[in-house]
Parts: C-alpha cells; sequence; structure tokens
C-alpha cells in the first residue's frame, strides 16, 4: 500500500542512511571526482543532458559495514514510529494484503537491504558504494542511476521537493519521478558499454535479482510489500518515456520543477499527457464510537489497483482503477480494532458504477463481517477493518498482477515514440492486457518475477498488437 505505508517509507526506505548516528549532516562537498566515479558521472550527466555542480562526496564500504549502514537501527525508532508502523500493518490486514503474521518492519528492512549495491542520501549529498572498486559491471551500472539522483538533487533539490509534495500526499508520484528518471539514464547508461560488458551486465543482474527474490522469500516477506517497493521502479520509466514522447526531456524536467501528486500519473499515464486533474474528496465521517488514529490520508490509484487485484481479476481491477478520480481516507479505531474508511470519486455515474461493483465484489473476498461497501451518485465508501489471527492470504499472485500495469504502460509509451496519438496508444494498450493472448504474461510473472517470456509468446503478442493497432487506427 502506498498510502498506509507512507511513514514506513519515508522513515525506512528512502533514507537508507537516515538512521546513522555518526553523519547527521552534509558531507564536504569535495573539489575533485574520485577517480572511479568520474567516469560514470560523465556519461550520466551526457546521458540526462544536465552538468553537475560540483563533484558528489564518495565512500566505499565492505560488506559488513555497507550492510550495518543500510540496515534500520531499531533504538533510534521512536514511539511513534512504532506506533505508525503498527497501524500501518493493521491497515495492510484489513484490506487483505498480507497475513496474520507478517512483521511489516522486517520485511521493510529485509526488502531495502536484498540485492543493494550502492545509493545516495540527499540529506548527507554522498553515494555509498558496497566494495572497494568498480570492477563488476553490475556495481557500475547500479552507480549509474545513483549518481543520476546525485545531478536530480543538484538540480532539483530532492530533501525539499519530497517535503513539500508530501503536504499533497503526492510522496508516491513523486517517487516515481524519481527512480523512473534514474531507471532510464540507468539503462542508457548500460547501452553505452561494450557487448561484452552488456553481456556479464545480463548475467551478474540476472544472478542478483534471483538472489534478491530468494532471500526475501526465505524470510516472509509478503510479494505485496515487493511489489509496493518496486513499482516506482517498474512503473516509473514508461511514465517518463510517454512524456518524452510528447514533451523531449523538458517534460522530464518539469515533472520535477511541478511534480504530479496523483499516482494515477504513473498507473495511467494518459492522465499525464492530457493535464487531467481530480476531484477533491472530504474525508469520510466518522460514526459515535470510533476515535481517530493519524491524519487524514489518500488511498491512491495503485493501492485501489493492487487491493482488488488480490481477490479480483485484473480486468475488472483494472476498469475500477481507470474510473478512479479522486479519494480520501481515514484510519481510526472502535472497539479496540484498527479500521480505515475510504471514500472514493469515479469519473462520471459509470465510473462511480465501476468502483461499487468492483468494491462489493471485493468485500465478499474477505473474512466475512470485516468489510462493507456504501454508495451514493457520486461517491463509494469503503470500511475495512482489521481481521487479526483471522487474516488470510491473498489468492492473486502479486507479481502477475503488476504485469498488467507495467505491460499496458509500457505498450502505451512504445506506440507513443512510434508517433501514435494519445487515444490510438491506450486503446491498443487496453485491449492487449485484456485479450487472452497477454494471460501468459501474467502466470509466468506470478510465478517468477524475474521469468523472462518465451518466444512464441512474444510472438502471439506482437500479431495481436498489429490486430489491434488496425482497429484503434
Amino acid at each position: 500500500m502506498v498510502a498506509v505505508l507512507a511513514v514506513v517509507l519515508s522513515t525506512v526506505a528512502l533514507a537508507p542512511a537516515a538512521w546513522a548516528a555518526d553523519e547527521p549532516s552534509p558531507a564536504p562537498t569535495p573539489t575533485h571526482w574520485d577517480p572511479r566515479l568520474k567516469p560514470i558521472a560523465d556519461e550520466v550527466a551526457k546521458l540526462r543532458h544536465l552538468k553537475f555542480d560540483h563533484p558528489v562526496a564518495a565512500e566505499f564500504l565492505d560488506d559488513a559495514k555497507f550492510e550495518k549502514k543500510v540496515a534500520v537501527d531499531h533504538s533510534k525508532l521512536t514511539k511513534q514510529d512504532k506506533r505508525d508502523i503498527e497501524r500501518s500493518q493493521a491497515q495492510l490486514r484489513a484490506l487483505g494484503l498480507i497475513g496474520a503474521d507478517v512483521d511489516l518492519l522486517g520485511s521493510v528492512e529485509s526488502l531495502q537491504q536484498s540485492g543493494v549495491l550502492a545509493f545516495y542520501d540527499p540529506e548527507t549529498k554522498k553515494i555509498t558504494v558496497k566494495g572497494s572498486n568498480l570492477d563488476d559491471v553490475k556495481t557500475r551500472v547500479t552507480v549509474a542511476h545513483e549518481l543520476t539522483h546525485a545531478l536530480q538533487d543538484q538540480h532539483f533539490d530532492l530533501t525539499a521537493a519530497r517535503k513539500e509534495v508530501a503536504k499533497a500526499h503526492g510522496s508516491s508520484a513523486f517517487q516515481t519521478v524519481v527512480e523512473g528518471d534514474a531507471r532510464r539514464i540507468e539503462d542508457a547508461y548500460e547501452q553505452t558499454l561494450s557487448a561484452a560488458d552488456q553481456d556479464a551486465y545480463a548475467t551478474q543482474n540476472a544472478a542478483v535479482s534471483t538472489e534478491a527474490q530468494n532471500e526475501i522469500t526465505a524470510k516472509g516477506v509478503p510479494d505485496t510489500l515487493s511489489v509496493l517497493f518496486q513499482a516506482p521502479y517498474l512503473l516509473g520509466p514508461a511514465m517518463l518515456q510517454a512524456v518524452i514522447a510528447k514533451e523531449n526531456d523538458k517534460g522530464v524536467d518539469a515533472l520535477f520543477e511541478d511534480p504530479p501528486v496523483a499516482d494515477a500519473s504513473f498507473v495511467t499515464p494518459s492522465t499525464l499527457l492530457d493535464h487531467r486533474t481530480f476531484q477533491t474528496v472530504k474525508p469520510p465521517a466518522l460514526q459515535k464510537g470510533e476515535k481517530r488514529s493519524g491524519p487524514a490520508d489518500v488511498f491512491g490509484s495503485l493501492s485501489l489497483f493492487q487491493v482488488l487485484a488480490s481477490r479480483l481479476d485484473n480486468s475488472t481491477a483494472l476498469t475500477a482503477t481507470d474510473a478512479w478520480d479522486g479519494d480520501a481516507m481515514v484510519t481510526f479505531t472502535r472497539k479496540g480494532q484498527t479500521c480505515l474508511r475510504a471514500a472514493f470519486a469515479g469519473k462520471g455515474t459509470a465510473g462511480v458504477q465501476a468502483l461499487q461493483a468492483a468494491w462489493t465484489q471485493w468485500a465478499t473476498q474477505v473474512p466475512a463481517g470485516t468489510a462493507t461497501v456504501d454508495g451514493t451518485p457520486s461517491r463509494v465508501t469503503v470500511t475495512a477493518c482489521d481481521p487479526g489471527p483471522a487474516a488470510t492470504a491473498i489468492p492473486n499472485p502479486p507479481f502477475g498482477s503488476l504485469t498488467s500495469l507495467v505491460g499496458r504502460d509500457s505498450l502505451f509509451a512504445g506506440l507513443l515514440q512510434n508517433g501514435a496519438p494519445t487515444k490510438a496508444a491506450t486503446c491498443v494498450s487496453d485491449a492487449l492486457v485484456r485479450d487472452p493472448v497477454f494471460a501468459p504474461l501474467v502466470t509466468t510473472a506470478g510465478t517468477d518475477p524475474n521469468a523472462e517470456p518465451d518466444e512464441a509468446t512474444i510472438t502471439a503478442l506482437r500479431a495481436k498488437v498489429q490486430e489491434y493497432v488496425a482497429q484503434c487506427r
């Protein structure tokens, strides 16, 4: 969940060095580049079409020190931090995304540490690298990603921007811009390498990804949380690819200068290109005997899709997600039980009806008596309560569902780059992910998120795309 995990993500995942007691302030600005970083930094600046204002401070740590650096110091968690984490865990159980025995903080920490080779911290203005050199091509590509963050920070002040977007509940959308930009430069940097290095990178990347996935699986981290962490990296590049197709690189800079706040911007990038605005929804009222727990928040279209797709078919979840037109959410306690209530606006009467139908169906799939759905002509209100030990595992693999979003957005952006109008690109990409030919991708990703589709599936997809291009033209 994007909205309900805001505190956990901001204190743990988005600032890996934030708990380090020995570095509370920015490192001194170096006058010269570390020679190990300079060739990569030069290439990153060229690819991003921005210049570094100054070299970036760097430290290279051995494995043990690096692991300690990215770990969470539990002794520094405040009582409020712990209450926020407990509330988030209850919210996730209420929405049926995690089981009764999931350790949320432990899962977040495992996700943060698995497979990490380097990171840039906008608080300390320093890049930290695992190891003493950059002989490993996987590490060099990762450093290109992190130096992109440093470049973003020098031009757009990531710390100030994050504080500003948080006021409008826009952290998820901005994080996707930040990571999507770094991913596209990372990929472009990889393409500048020799053929031998590209082959080595593919092998190393596959090995690291598999090892990381096996590690977090062994630690009992739910795939729903893995999907949440990976969504900005997987959905961000397609969002920016779509923007570049219409507005060139200046469109990317504009997203940093005036960030989108609705996560529909990356769930359905056409809304970003159309400069769509969404309804302002008043937080739902509490009833007698209910006590507010934490500030009002937003649910968001990504969370809407993730929750619905966890128990409904992807097509129904996508239809409801595309009908989303804004929401507001409150968390409260009732007789010692943590609950949340979210009010959703839909695009017109049809949008409200789609949301109502999907949520009503979803409510029948969670433990009896834990969820209710109420509707008016303009709003759908969902109340869900933590079932505690009665929480059940979700039936639909989260990575399979995410593949529907990633596939749709990637095809949409690719069609735009080939000159398709926005409406036609939307038509083709929407149709393809609902076609049976797309189902093998969902099934494969649900079983193994790192698996590659076979050639027969790719051939069938290409043929089907051409059919829909002809129909939607």
